[in-house]
């Protein structure tokens, strides 16, 4: 599924605070080729995000986690250092359009099919 050759495949940063979620979302990305870094908050997601020497190619975020910071925001910064990150937010509470503030961004509402996050995830992967 993913678009990269078998020896490098996408990289994708989880912040979901939902322990089960985040579990079941990594695992769907996993089974489908892809290499996953997990995080419980956005703070955590950024140090991922800055401190890492590998490429990353996109992010999947909820909006709402605890800390000082929230899923949007995180988005937003992660942007400034990297400009080509594709990002996949969601929510069980907020409804917010797709491109929301970012390219190569969209919004996918809870409960989702977890089966689509792959296919959602590549669509949002610069070539």
């Amino acid at each position: 599924m993913a678009r990269y050759s078998p020896h490098i495949p996408p990289r994708i940063v989880i912040a979901e605070d939902e322990v089960l979620t985040r579990l079941a979302v990594a695992t769907e990305l996993r089974d489908n080729g892809f290499e996953v870094r997990e995080a419980s908050n956005a703070e955590e997601a950024l140090t991922v995000l800055e401190c890492t020497t590998t490429h990353i190619d996109a992010l999947f975020t909820d909006i709402d986690m605890p800390g000082s910071m929230n899923g949007l925001e995180l988005a937003l910064r992660a942007r400034q250092s990297r400009p080509r990150l594709g990002v996949l937010v969601t929510s069980g509470k907020h409804m917010i359009s797709d491109d929301f503030v970012l390219t190569r961004s969209r919004f996918v509402p809870k409960p989702y099919d977890i089966s689509e996050i792959p296919r959602i995830l590549n669509d949002l992967i610069e070539p």
